[in-house]
């Protein structure tokens, strides 16, 4: 069908466009109805371009004229040379969300000034802009800061953004055969041999929708940003981070990294002692990672033996403590009564398709469809980079 919409003319377009409009839908079944919408769509985002493209043609047309008449001098007023817009650009930001609140599809109502359709033609045009719907700069940073605010292990992991391609990373499953031993004089090391494996990161779809009603369309331009900024992040950034912690949790060493409290639903400085001592030496300093029930209910009490507080407060953004000469951070994504450590670095991300925000219309229920969506895939290189430790549930004594 788009092949088809992209071969008409600006006339025969809008001839078509005035037939769908003058179907009678109450006559026509679903699918007839949800064929004819999706037709009348394309046809609107065809028109869109190609007014757009016509009304920059006109003015290039003017403004030749115009200096033509001035004998090939400059215009009054010595007219700047043209801006140079990006995703950075405000003039872009406001046009962007004036288009997607906008009530119809052709874009008839969307009360852009010169500056923002410029903005606007020259961002969407511009080859090297490949970021899904395009969203803002700002925007994108409000949502990840957002994000990273609200879950402290995607601020944490080495993330790649926006690669557009499956990636890969060697990783190490075990040294069979010359690890570090100690050695009699003059006898010699044994060959390393390493058994390796490969992490492959080709993406996972993410998405979460909601659904805003005609009536909430109303709304201003700086109020309807905020509100989709807040529903996406914190709502993609809670399956992202789960995403996370589910990988950890099949990807490290349960067998050997596993610890349990010594006593019954209280953690112990020993018990976190003996957690560190699992973990596998790696670049970089390893990090506690616990909900905000764990950390405030097991760890900001913690004493030594003489009554003193171990868990000490931190002025550094992001982290609720030092523990153990090791950073405390907030996961609401871990289940309560769990704690895990290890070196973040070692978790792999990548996000394969930046978040997108993209948007429908439901004549039937009469609300528009905001989605939030990205593709994201993350893997633990090495399986002794975390480890785990869980409240005991019950002394087994009966």
């Amino acid at each position: 069908m788009n092949e088809k919409i992209n071969a008409m003319s600006l006339s025969e377009l809008e001839a078509r466009a005035a037939e769908i409009d003058g179907t009678e839908l109450s006559a026509l079944g679903v699918d007839e109805i949800t064929a004819l919408n999706e037709e009348r769509t394309a046809i609107a985002g065809k028109l869109a371009e190609l007014r757009l493209l016509a009304a920059r043609e006109a003015e290039k047309r003017d403004k030749i004229a115009n200096n033509n008449n001035l004998g090939g001098k400059k215009m009054p007023n010595n007219e700047e040379e043209k801006r140079v817009y990006t995703l950075s650009s405000p003039e872009y930001r406001t046009a962007f969300f004036k288009l997607l609140q906008s009530r119809e599809a052709d874009r008839s109502d969307v009360a852009w000034t010169k500056e923002e359709r410029d903005a606007y033609v020259t961002v969407t045009t511009d080859s090297t802009n490949h970021t899904g719907y395009l969203l803002p700069t700002e925007t994108m940073n409000q949502i990840w800061d957002m994000i990273d605010e609200q879950h402290s292990i995607l601020g944490d992991i080495e993330m790649y953004r926006n690669t557009g391609c499956s990636l890969e990373f060697p990783k190490r499953m075990s040294i069979a055969q010359g690890d570090a031993t100690t050695k009699n004089e003059n006898q010699a090391n044994d060959d390393e041999k390493n058994v390796w494996g490969q992490l492959v990161l080709g993406g996972k779809d993410f998405t979460k929708h909601i659904d805003i009603s005609y009536k909430m369309m109303k709304m201003s331009i700086p109020a309807f940003e905020q509100y989709i900024v807040n529903e996406i992040a914190e709502r993609l950034g809670s399956a992202l981070a789960a995403d996370v912690i589910t990988t950890i949790g099949s990807g490290y060493d349960s067998t050997y990294n596993t610890v349990e409290t010594s006593a019954v639903g209280v953690v112990a400085y020993r018990d976190l002692a003996v957690l560190l001592s699992k973990l596998g030496n790696r670049v970089g300093n390893a990090v506690f990672y616990a909900s905000t029930a764990t950390i405030y209910e097991q760890l900001v009490g913690m004493v030594d033996t003489t009554g003193r507080p171990i868990f000490q407060p931190s002025a550094q953004e992001g982290e609720e403590g030092i523990l153990v000469g090791k950073a405390v951070k907030a996961e609401d994504a871990i289940a309560d009564g769990v704690i895990w450590v290890g070196y973040p670095k070692q978790i792999k991300g990548n996000m394969v398709q930046d978040i997108m925000i993209e948007n429908d219309k439901n004549i039937k229920v009469h609300t528009y469809t905001y989605a939030g969506y990205c593709c994201f895939q993350c893997g633990l290189i090495a399986p002794d980079a975390f480890a785990k430790l869980t409240l005991k549930e019950s002394s087994g004594e009966t």
